[in-house]
Order: structure tokens, then sequence, then C-alpha cells
């Protein structure tokens, strides 16, 4: 049998090269669909708010200038440079411009990490390994915001404090200035992520420091431990005059203590796996929940291991202590916080280098570099599987849906342009999340109660807490306008779950399915009053001057109008028709499927009937109950409701029938809403006691 000549040296190392750049192309091309999506951010807007106050008074600000409850409490901002920029970009080039430049400084930092892992971590296999965990690792950090730069600087110092490029163990003087330039702008940019590079330094200085205690003679490790030092002096110094920054960051960690509790990113990484922080568990949730620990695990089992079997001094002079002890650091503030999970990625890399020795012996393994591509392959199959199916529903409305500069239905967009439209003033009580966009939309015109700056106290905090609930929101909002009158409320829909108010307080002015929006009726607050009514009229709507009246006539046109829509006028005809079906099933399903879209559209006084008639094929259905009683309610008619919710949903015969609607986690929360209004408990009246025998 023939067998093919062996292949060239030169054609093997061609293919490979080849496959080397097929394989970085196709990682840089999933980090630009990955990070130019639709802005989901919500602290762009108030950091382009900010770089336009700086713009326009050449100064920085001293006082929290967008908040609704305080605004001579102190703030200074520690992202001014970045501020300035996204602003000055935005307003020149238009928002789609502050997206590419994020997408940009995404992809850069990853094209530097490779070029650092295949320079300093012996073999592709392991590089490429760690690329693509850390693509993984930053998948939730993919953003329109500040951040952005300490990827970006990261990975230009990373080699600095991997020892790239060092002369007799010191770093070269167009290091030095790099790290001293670099330095430099962080300050400015992001004061609070600039303290990575300044404790990295310090790590590595701190671990040579050891070295020398261990051989104090040795003039390798005196030259290493000052060349550190000489990277640590680079790396701080140039931050300590920069404007804003020690005052900056003094202000990041008073409000990360006050604010961690409300923002999931600055949880543990365990927070992976509870539901109510991450959603459904997926595989990028384990990945991302346990790595983390692992890693930190990782690091100390090789410290303890070496302190064991050599002692201290024997360890340090078989290893280079610096990079383990930047290692530690890193998988510290990974397993800290799941903002910083992705600096995993780098601990491996100093780990790699450390280690580099012993890590070149295992891959030289078949059997190793297959197991550690196989784990490769497997880590980007979770990346896109999160980031392209869960978070975007597939690559192709991935790519289609990057020319909105917004993910749809995230901000009250709409709601926005009623604010705007009508020229509403005032102070803002919003969902959480909103404050931000709010105040790139409304400031000055408008302040907000609270944004993703975090600065607000822990009263405020309360408020925000309180009011986030939504089935305990109508005392909430009482309870808050009496320490922090506020003018207008936006939240999503709907802000009082009962969908019922006091006309005396409150005039909802905007609907739609993202965001309600409310006026308080306070007299402080008459002059929006005024330019609600006066926008109204201006296109076409006649409403009277009383605002309940007004209030009517604008949710009657809402009522038409969705009713108008073609999906739901479709969608009302099929279940009319299902609704005179002759079978008893499908005719009470459509008659209940009616009954939903009226109510859905504000006609209850149809949708009672058509609830009444579901009800009437016999079968017992608390929710249709239910929604008949609330439909009367909202009508009006008090008696029919508490009559119906009785004989429908509480009567006692009612609890041994199946129940073909079940209520689930809403439809309880509303009855013990409409309980408590009707007068009555929500409990089942207990059936009467049998007779004592005679």
């Amino acid at each position: 049998m023939n067998t093919p000549p062996p292949e060239p040296e030169g054609a093997r190392s061609r293919i490979a090269l080849a496959a080397e750049a097929l394989f970085v192309l196709a990682v840089l091309a999933a980090v630009f669909v990955y990070s130019f999506r639709p802005n989901w951010d919500i602290d762009i807007f108030w950091h382009i708010a900010t770089g336009r106050w700086i713009s326009d008074n050449l100064a920085l600000p001293r006082t929290d200038l967008f908040s609704a409850t305080d605004p001579s409490r102190p703030w200074h901002t520690f992202q001014w440079l970045y501020e300035v920029l996204v602003y000055q970009v935005e307003a020149r080039a238009g928002f789609v411009w502050v997206r590419l430049l994020h997408t940009g400084l995404f992809v850069a930092a990853f094209a530097l990490w490779w070029r650092t892992f295949r320079q300093t971590i012996p073999g592709r296999v392991a590089a490429a390994f760690l690329l693509i965990l850390a693509l993984v690792l930053s998948g939730d950090r993919f953003r329109v915001r500040p951040e952005v730069f300490n990827f970006f600087f990261a990975a230009l110092t990373l080699p600095a404090l991997l020892g790239w490029g060092e002369v007799d163990g010191r770093p070269r003087r167009r290091t030095l200035a790099l790290v001293g330039v670099v330095a430099a702008f962080w300050a400015n940019i992001h004061a609070g992520g600039a303290l990575w590079l300044v404790m990295s330094a310090a790590a590595v200085a701190c671990g040579r420091f050891v070295a020398w205690l261990a051989d104090p003679a040795d003039r390798d490790v005196r030259r290493r431990l000052g060349g550190s030092l000489m990277l640590a002096a680079a790396a701080t110094l140039p931050m300590l005059p920069m404007p804003g920054f020690v005052v900056g960051v003094v202000t990041a960690f008073t409000m990360y203590e006050g604010s961690m509790a409300l923002i999931p990113e600055w949880h543990p990484p365990a927070a992976y796996f509870q539901a109510s922080m991450a959603g459904n568990l997926t595989f990028h949730h384990v990945v991302c929940g346990l790595v983390p620990y692992l890693v930190l695990a990782g690091v100390g089992a090789l410290v303890i291991a070496g302190l064991l079997r050599h002692t201290w001094r024997g360890f340090v002079r078989r290893t280079d202590p610096g990079l383990v002890a930047l290692a530690g650091l890193m998988a510290l503030l990974a397993a800290h916080t799941a903002r910083f999970i992705y600096l995993d990625a780098l601990a491996l890399a100093a780990l790699a280098v450390a280690y580099r020795g012993r890590l070149a012996a295992s891959l030289s393994s078949v059997g190793v570099k297959l197991g550690v591509l196989v784990a490769t392959m497997a880590l980007a199959g979770v990346s896109y599987q999160k980031s392209i199916v869960v978070d975007r529903h597939g690559l192709t409305r991935a790519v289609s849906g990057m020319a909105n500069d917004l993910e749809p239905d995230t901000f009250p967009v709409a709601a926005s342009d009623t604010i705007a439209a009508m020229g509403l003033q005032g102070r803002i009580l919003q969902f959480a999340s909103w404050g931000g966009y709010l105040i790139g939309r409304h400031w000055p015109d408008c302040t907000v109660f609270s944004d993703g700056r975090g600065n607000f106290t822990d009263d405020e905090r309360l408020v925000i807490e309180e009011t986030g609930a939504p089935y305990r929101r109508a005392e909430a909002l009482e309870a808050a306008w009496r320490k922090y009158p506020f003018d207008i409320v936006v939240f999503p829909p709907p802000v009082f779950p009962l969908l019922t108010w006091d006309r005396a307080d409150w005039m909802l002015i905007h609907r739609d399915a993202t965001a309600e929006v409310f006026l308080r009726l306070s007299p402080g607050n008459a002059t929006n009053l005024q330019r609600a009514l006066a926008w109204w009229r201006a296109v076409g709507l006649d409403v009277p001057d009383a605002p309940a009246d007004a209030e009517r006539d604008y949710l009657a046109v809402l009522s038409e109008q969705h009713l108008r829509r073609e999906d739901v006028h479709l969608s009302l005809e099929n279940a009319a028709a299902r609704a005179e079906s002759e079978d008893p099933r499908t005719a009470t399903a459509g008659s209940f499927e009616v009954a939903m879209i009226l109510f859905d559209s504000g006609r209850y006084d149809l949708a009672a009937t058509y609830f009444r008639k579901s009800l009437d094929s016999g079968f017992r259905h608390s929710t249709s109950g239910l929604y008949l009683a609330w439909s009367l309610f909202l009508d009006g008619d008090v008696a029919r409701a508490r009559t119906a919710l009785v004989d429908t949903v509480l009567a006692p015969d009612l609890q041994s029938r199946r129940d073909f609607g079940p209520l689930r986690f809403k439809g309880r929360k509303i009855l013990d809403l409409l309980s408590a209004r009707l007068g009555f408990s929500s409990t089942p009246p207990a059936p009467p006691s049998p007779a004592p025998p005679p």
C-alpha cells in the first residue's frame, strides 16, 4: 500500500497560522456582534447629560444636579473625560457612533488580549481557551458604558504586568511611559476602574517583595523588585493629580456601599444561580457562577501546595510570586462581585506565565491538547447560546437589530415623547432602571428620584424598594409623596395594579405597553396639569377642564385605538366565532377570550357580559369569576361586584369542584386587593360545622 509522503513542516506551519487567523477573526466578529447591539444599559444617558453640563460650564459638578430629592447633596463624577467624549460624539454624529465607539474598544481589547496570551502562554490551544473563557465571562459586560475603557486599558497594560519585554527583570522605558500615559487617561475616564491598575501593580510588587525577603542578596530578585516598584509608581503617580480622581473614588465607594443591594452586577457570582437575580438557569449562568470560585480555589491550592512542599522560601524561588499575587488579586475581585468575573481569564493568564514550564510540559500531550480544545469549543457554544440565542433570539434577529439604537421596550420612549411634547417640568418618581434615560431626555427641565449612580440615602432606597413592588405601590406612592413631593410618576403598566386610583390625587396622561405616566394633582403641579390639557386639545382631543373628566375622555380614546388595531380586531373576531361554538368548552373558552380582549381595552361593561357568559356554562373558572367581579367594580357597580366575587370565587361549595381557571400569582394578588376594596377577606368562608349528634 502506498502511503502519502509526510507533510512538509512549512506547510503545517502555514495551515496552523491560517487556522489561528480564522479563529481570531471569528472571535473578533463575535465580539462585534455581541457588543454592537441595541443599547439596553441604563447609565449612558446620564453620562451624556453630565458631559453636556461639563462642556457648557467648563467645570466638574460638585453637587447632584440630577436629583429630585436633594440637588444640593455632594456628588463628584469620576468619569468626566468619558462623559465629555460620549456627549461630543453623540452631539456631532449621533448615538449610533457612541455605540460604534464602544464596540471598537471591545474588539480592540480582545485583539490585544489574544496578542498577549499568544506571546506569553505556551501553545495556541491554551491561548485560545483563555480568549474564549474571557468571551464567556464578559457576556454581561458588553454594554454602552465607561467600563469598556476598563477592558481596553487593562488589555493595554496586561503585558507590562506579566513582565513581557522586561530587560534584566526591569520594564523598558517605553513600557513605563505607556503605563504612565494610560494611567493618566484612565484616572479621568473611569477613576474607579483605574484602581485596578494600581492594585495590580502593587500586587506584583508585593509578591516580589516576598521573593526579596527570601533572597535579599540575589541581584536578579532585587532588580525584579526594583522594576516592579517602578511599574507601580508609573501606574499610580500620574493618577493622583488628575481632577476629581481622589474625591471621585471616594464618591464611587460611598455610592457602592449604599446601592450594591439594588444592583445585581454588584452581587457575588453565586447570584447567577438565583432566579430573582439572573432569571432561568442556563449553561452561561453555571459557568459564570462557578468559575470565579474554582479559579480562586485553584490559586489557593497552588499556594498551599507550594508552601507545604517547599516552605515559603522554596516556593517563591520556584515561581514568580509577583504573578501569583496578581492572579490571586484578580481571582478575589472576580469572586467578590459578578461585575469582575471576566478578570478570571487574566488571573489564569498570570498563572500560566508563572507556571509556564509546567504548562508547556502538560500541553505536550495530545490528550491534554484535545481536552483543552473540546473545552474551548464547549465554551464557545455557551457564549453563542447566551449572547445570540437567549439575548437576541437568533443570529438573524441579532444582525437585523443592529440598526436600532435602543433595545425595544426597554426604555419609556413613547412616554418620554409625551412628557416632552407636553412641556412638563418638575420632579419625577420613576421605575429605578429608567432614571438615567429620563435624565438624558428631560434634564434640566425634570429631575429624577434615582438613577444608576446609586446616589441616594437609605431612606430613599426604601422608597425605591417599596414603590417598585406593584401590589404595594398605591400606599407606597402616598407615603413617598408625603416625604418627597414629586410631580410626575413613570412606571411600567399598570402603575396601580387594580386599575383604579384616587382621581382627586392622580391623573393618567400617558399609557402604552411599556410605561404609564401620572401627574400628581397638587397645587404646586397646576402648571403641568394645564400643559397636559393644552396638549390634548392641540392634538384634537376636546377635553374638559376637570382632570377626572379629561382623563375619562383620554381613556375612551385609548380604548377605541386599542380595539381598532388590526391584530386586536382579528383576535376579537376569532374569539367571538369560538364563543358561538356548539361545543360548551369551546364556547366557554371563546367567551373568556372575548372578555379578556375587551377588559384589556378598558371596556369593562362589555367585558363583564362575556365573563358572565363564560361562567353560565356551569364550569368552575376562578379567573373568570375574579375578572367578572373586577370588571363590575371598575364599571362602578360595587354591589354586584361584591356578589359576583363571593358567588364565583369565594363560595364554600366551589372549593370541592374542579377549577378550570385557577388563580395564578397575579390573580391571587388582585383577589387580595379587590377583596380589601370590597370590604371582606379573600379567604373563603369556612363551611358550617356539622351539628353535634343527639
